[in-house]
């Protein structure tokens, strides 16, 4: 069905040419002159388009699960590190987003030139017209991260050209959304609808703006748009749950969009992040895996408590592992850590073999996603209509897993009550994937339940702040309220 092909290959190759030739590009301001003159003919600009891709792995791995997970109620940081403590605890200072800051507008840079400079150059119009809108939807998908995080942000359509535009001023959120979703719409109807593996078609970009318009409270249009991805008959659940994170099923029917990665080549550092990390004792430090482990990232005792008993939350959670050297056996996280220190770890990642060096890709849309937007938008849009029993029914009998007194199907909820239900839902079907923080803003949830969880979350947190030295630099740039 999908042609799958990496592309980290490709993109090392242009990170190489890119450093080799770095002292022919020096020549600042004048470096966007050697851009236009690069762009010549079609493999420049596919060469252009794979290096706005090569940005895009800045928006997610542990940027995703730090601002969608470790800053929400799933997950906390480990009791045997503190390495993302400030993030747990909402303490961060107002330059946490200067990496992402810069990562995105990079991003967005190399875009609007890929989407400049092939509308010049002479080769075929259907192909042509294809990869200027997908660099414009790579463009809005940094603008989404960017909005969802910030607020509005500036926006720039033409690449920037030595100093020019270094004052321009905030978009209104609106603003931005506007911009993101004309893009996107326009390569919904542009764009083919097969593609290479790790390259976007008009099927992820339907199922991008179904979760954009959700988050905007546009429930009408994402109802339009994730109806489009289900009634194309392109995407199905896996049978097995686990199935969705292990390498050997990457780009499967599941999978609408998933960042690439390739081991030895492009890592996946979230297993390491979540496998539990050894300290000095009876098991040594290699016990869960050949090496020691980030293992920054745990469960809440909340999401623990919370999810109820299934075999998907036998798959996302363990408190137990066989250690790795295959003679030991079994060892319990109490054996391993003491009594409640660290009861269970995220199992749902595991790449033990190979941490490290996970080839696992990263989800960053996937069909279970979909079908619980459809339904909560459905429940907005009109409530009596049984569809959305349909859809979230699919993703319970598949957690399941044939065991017919755990989770059973939905019926005969209030309006209300499915909103409630189709929240929790989306809290154990995507736990630990990047969606949680975002959930709950987008449903007015997030300081209630962070404060409940006994976190002192100030109101203006909900954004993170503007990075002080963008401040700095632009006089124009105002600072979101209380940073």
């Amino acid at each position: 069905m999908k042609n799958i092909t990496y592309l980290t290959g490709l993109m090392m190759s242009l990170a190489l040419c890119l450093t080799s030739c770095e002292g022919d590009l020096e020549e600042n301001p004048a470096g966007n002159i050697s851009i236009a003159n690069f762009y010549s003919s079609e493999d420049d600009a596919v060469a252009g388009l794979y290096g706005v891709y090569n940005s895009v792995y800045s928006l997610y791995g542990n940027t995703a699960i730090n601002y969608g997970e470790v800053n929400a109620d799933n997950a906390t940081v480990s009791p045997n590190v503190s390495d993302l403590f400030e993030w747990d605890e909402f303490t961060y200072s107002n330059e946490v987003t200067e990496g992402f800051w810069r990562s995105a507008y990079d991003g967005i840079n190399l875009a609007n030139e890929v989407a400049l400079y092939t509308a010049e150059i002479d080769f075929d119009e259907e192909k042509r017209a294809d990869i200027v809108s997908e660099a414009k939807a790579l463009r809005a998908l940094f603008y989404w991260h960017l909005v969802r995080t910030m607020g509005g942000v500036p926006i720039y359509e033409t690449p920037t050209i030595g100093f020019d535009a270094v004052d321009t001023p905030r978009a209104t959120a609106d603003e931005v959304y506007s911009l993101i979703t004309r893009d996107l719409g326009e390569a919904a109807l542009e764009l083919p609808e097969t593609s290479l593996a790790g390259r976007l078609n008009a099927h992820i970009v339907n199922a991008l703006l179904a979760r954009i318009y959700l988050y905007r409270n546009d429930f009408e249009n994402a109802l339009v748009h994730a109806k489009r991805v289900i009634d194309s008959g392109a995407y199905d659940l896996f049978d097995d749950y686990a199935h969705i994170f292990k390498t050997e099923h990457n780009n499967g029917i599941e999978h609408i969009y998933q960042i690439q990665y390739l081991s030895g080549e492009r890592n996946n550092p979230i297993p390491g992040s979540f496998g539990p990390r050894a300290l000095p004792g009876p098991y040594g430090n290699s016990f869960w895996a050949n090496t020691v482990v980030g293992g920054s990232i745990a469960p809440s005792i909340e999401f623990t408590d919370d999810n109820p008993i299934s075999y998907r939350r036998s798959v996302t959670i363990a408190d137990s592992y066989e250690h790795i050297d295959g003679v030991t056996g079994t060892i319990t996280m109490e054996e391993a850590y003491g009594p409640g220190v660290y009861p269970y770890y995220v199992s749902k990642f595991d790449d033990r073999a190979s941490e490290l060096q996970s080839g696992v890709n990263f989800n960053v849309i996937r069909f279970a996603d979909v079908l619980l937007i459809a339904a909560e938008a459905l429940n907005e849009v009109d409530p009596a209509d049984n569809n959305k029993y349909i859809w979230i029914n699919r993703v319970r009998k598949r957690a399941r897993n044939g065991v017919e007194t755990d989770l059973p199907d939905l019926a005969g909820l209030s309006q209300d009550d499915f909103r409630t239900a189709v929240l929790e839902e989306r809290r154990f079907e995507l736990a630990f994937e990047g969606q949680r923080a975002w959930d709950l803003k987008r449903r007015g949830e997030f300081l209630t339940v962070m404060r409940a969880q006994g976190k002192n979350v100030e109101d203006y947190k909900l954004l993170f702040p503007i990075p002080n030295n963008q401040v700095r630099l632009n006089p124009n740039l105002t600072q979101n309220e209380g940073w």
